[in-house]
C-alpha cells in the first residue's frame, strides 16, 4: 500500500492479511467485501449509523458516509467497502494507510471480542486497541479526525 495511490484490491488484501490472523477466534463470523451502493443500503440498517442520521450529524448517507467498515454482531458479519477506504485512505501520508485500513477493520472485528453493551463495548474495543495496537488505533482516530469507534 506505499503506491501513491490506493488500489480497492490493496485494501482487501490487507483486510483479508488481518482477517486470517483471527479467523480461528471467530469461526462463525465472516468478512464480505460490498462495492459502494450496496454498502450504503447496508449502512442504513446499521444502529450507529441510524442514531448519525436520527441526530443529524449525517443527512446525506451517500455523500457523507466516512466510516468503511461496519460490524453486525448479531450476525457476526464484518462489512468493508474496498471503495470507500480507498477514497478516505488515498489522500493520508503513505506509512499511515496500512494502519488505518488494518486499525479500522480491527476496531469494528473487535466488538465481537469484548464484552459490554452500547457505548461500554466501544469504550473496551479502544482500550484493547490502544494496549494492542496504538499505532492502528492512532491512524484511524487521525484519519477520522474524532475519537471514537
Amino acid at each position: 500500500m506505499a503506491h501513491t495511490t490506493v488500489s480497492e484490491h490493496a485494501v482487501r488484501t490487507v483486510v483479508l492479511g488481518k482477517w486470517a490472523d483471527y479467523r480461528p477466534v471467530l469461526p462463525g463470523a465472516s468478512v464480505r467485501f460490498l462495492p459502494r451502493d450496496e454498502y450504503v443500503d447496508v449502512a442504513r440498517d446499521d444502529p450507529v449509523v441510524g442514531m448519525e442520521l436520527a441526530t443529524g450529524w449525517l443527512t446525506d448517507l451517500a455523500a457523507e458516509l466516512r466510516d468503511p467498515v461496519l460490524a453486525d454482531a448479531t450476525r457476526q458479519v464484518v462489512t468493508v467497502c474496498p471503495p470507500l477506504m480507498a477514497e478516505i485512505v488515498e489522500p493520508e501520508p503513505p506509512r499511515i494507510r496500512r494502519a488505518y485500513v488494518e486499525g479500522a477493520f480491527l476496531r469494528r472485528l473487535f466488538r465481537f471480542l469484548v464484552e459490554g453493551e452500547g457505548w461500554e463495548i466501544d469504550a473496551n474495543v479502544r482500550d484493547v486497541m490502544a494496549r494492542h495496537y496504538p499505532f492502528h488505533l492512532a491512524a484511524v482516530e487521525a484519519v477520522e479526525g474524532i475519537e471514537r469507534v
